[in-house]
């Protein structure tokens, strides 16, 4: 049977289902709430009667007239014209019975209509001086509730007692009265509910559109289903950054397959930016970030607007595939821009050589090719490889060339990286700050009797900071030329010199970068520079 019920159930539309389970409940809760007022009801109207017909038998018994009827043996009219009274006064009272201690009855509120009370022994306990009681029990006219209540004489002596009885048959009419208006209140009810439900139905209709439920749970199921089939991530977090939707590509990009609603979106993507997005309601695009082997850019929007903003979307793409492809491409562009540079520097060095030979200086055609080694083929594929923006490369291994005529080795670290999307300053400034520093160093080795003479490149670009480093084996820079390097005429190379690192200070002062320089006298000298995306920014503003 209850499974014919869930088929007939399931076989309803969304919206009647809503309909049929609104009024169910409304049903239920109603007929919970009249069954428990019903029987409360019903058994405080009992303990009512019983307190009723328990007061009439004590007042009774301590009416005068009673304890003189029965001191005096025989009825009197004075009681009975009392009793009749009490009787007539009090509606729900059925009978009332005045006993002496024989079990001879003086007095009966109908005497003529109702038979003789059967008390079978009910009235032991009173007669021996028990407290007021009341009890069931069956008289001529069936079922009684019958109040027991003893009465005494001046003395305190028993001299009789009191029976005040309810007829069964009369609480039970009194709670059929009262079924009936409880079932009329439940229906009355039933009816009331039913209306509001379907108003309710309506109303949620009205603010859904004008799509039925059914509707609307259909096309979301069809937006989830366009949702997870979409290649980009999307997340939804609320106000709190808590995250309360997730494709599967940003459960896969992102959470590697978990499920990750209800956490904070940061916990898994600490790139994200919602926060500075709900605070600005401005939005957010073409940011990269990459989370392990990949490299995604990312995009956030509020969901709302003004004062209306919900929560924030995050997009994300997954470009590994083609940064990766592009990074092939720069590096064969590079390589050939490279090969090309290459390939000039290589002519003329023959031509330098040729022209030694000719006018028969040998030796410096010897030593001339002997310090062309410095700069071998995998020097420039390494080089190539690490520098990926062609005008900084030839710069670099222009500058190799050139260092290497005076028997100096400079390279480039392997770990180096450079490319066009990652500068944050204009190209000419990148080749002033790098070529000023290079040549600085090439100098300095140039001008020293040291045996080893190496220069080490270092450049580490990301989107957000660039760093530049140059390594010299040098003399290093005395300690009181330090303080002052920096400024327009300052060198330790000597007077007429302290151009370059005056124009590398002028053009980081213009962009909020900094210099720091590590040297020690006689082991050379390190140069750090640094460059960050936020103090661009604010430089620019």
């Amino acid at each position: 049977m209850l499974e014919k019920l869930k088929k007939l159930y399931g076989k309803l539309s969304f919206e009647r289902q809503l309909l049929l389970s609104f009024f169910s409940l409304s049903a239920l809760l109603l007929c919970l709430a009249l069954s428990s007022m019903l029987y409360f009801n019903l058994n405080r109207q009992r303990d009512e009667i019983d307190k009723s017909i328990s007061n009439i038998a004590a007042y009774t018994a301590t009416m005068e007239p009673v304890v003189y009827m029965l001191e005096l043996g025989y009825p009197t009219e004075t009681a009975e014209r009392d009793l009749d009274l009490v009787y007539q006064n009090f509606s729900d009272l059925s009978v009332l019975d005045i006993y002496d201690t024989n079990g001879l009855r003086f007095y009966h509120s109908d005497r003529q209509k109702s038979g003789e009370t059967v008390l079978a022994g009910e009235e032991k306990a009173v007669l021996e001086g028990s407290e007021p009681y009341i009890t069931s029990g069956i008289g001529s006219n069936g079922m009684q509730r019958r109040a027991f209540h003893a009465v005494k004489n001046a003395k305190g002596d028993i001299i009789g007692f009191v029976t005040a009885s309810v007829f069964t048959n009369y609480i039970t009419d009194q709670a059929k009265t009262l079924i009936t208006v409880c079932l009329g209140i439940l229906v009355c009810m039933l009816f009331a509910s039913g209306f509001l439900v379907n108003l309710v139905v309506r109303m949620l209709r009205s603010s859904l559109l004008g799509h039925h439920p059914q509707e609307l749970l259909d096309l979301y199921l069809k937006q989830d289903t366009v949702l997870n089939a979409m290649e980009e991530g999307i997340v939804a977090s609320d106000l709190n950054g808590t995250v309360i939707f997730a494709n599967q590509s940003a459960q896969k990009l992102l959470f590697d397959g978990e499920e990750m609603l209800g956490h904070p979106i940061t916990t898994a993507f600490p790139a994200s930016e919602a926060k500075i997005v709900l605070e600005t309601g401005v939005p957010t695009s073409n940011r990269s970030f990459q989370q392990g082997k990949r490299f995604l850019v990312y995009g956030e929007v509020p969901i709302g607007a003004g004062k209306d903003i919900q929560g924030v979307l995050t997009i994300v793409n997954d470009r590994s595939e083609i940064e990766a492809l592009s990074d092939e491409l720069s590096g064969a562009k590079s390589m050939l821009d490279t090969l090309r540079a290459f390939n000039h520097e290589f002519l003329n060095k023959l031509h330098v050589i040729l022209g030694y030979l000719q006018t028969g200086e040998t030796e410096k055609a010897i030593t001339f090719i002997i310090n062309s080694n410095l700069v071998s083929s995998q020097a420039i594929r390494q080089t190539a490889d690490c520098i990926r923006v062609s005008q900084i490369c030839a710069l670099v291994i222009g500058k190799m060339m050139h260092a290497a005529e005076l028997g100096i080795l400079l390279s480039v670290t392997q770990d180096s990286r450079c490319m066009k999307k990652d500068l944050l300053l204009p190209m000419d400034t990148y080749i002033t700050i790098i070529g000023n520093l290079l040549e600085n160093a090439i100098e300095e080795l140039s001008g020293c009797e040291k045996e080893l003479k190496e220069i080490t490149l270092g450049l580490y670009l990301s989107e957000d900071c660039s760093i530049i480093t140059c390594e010299d084996t040098g003399n290093g820079i005395p300690q009181h030329v330090l303080q002052n390097i920096c400024k327009k005429g300052v060198s330790s190379k000597g007077e007429g010199r302290g151009t370059g690192l005056y124009l590398i200070n002028q053009l980081l002062e213009l962009h909020g970068g900094e210099i720091h320089i590590d040297t020690e006298e006689g082991e050379g000298s390190l140069f750090t520079i640094t460059i960050t995306r936020k103090e661009v920014a604010a430089c620019i503003e």
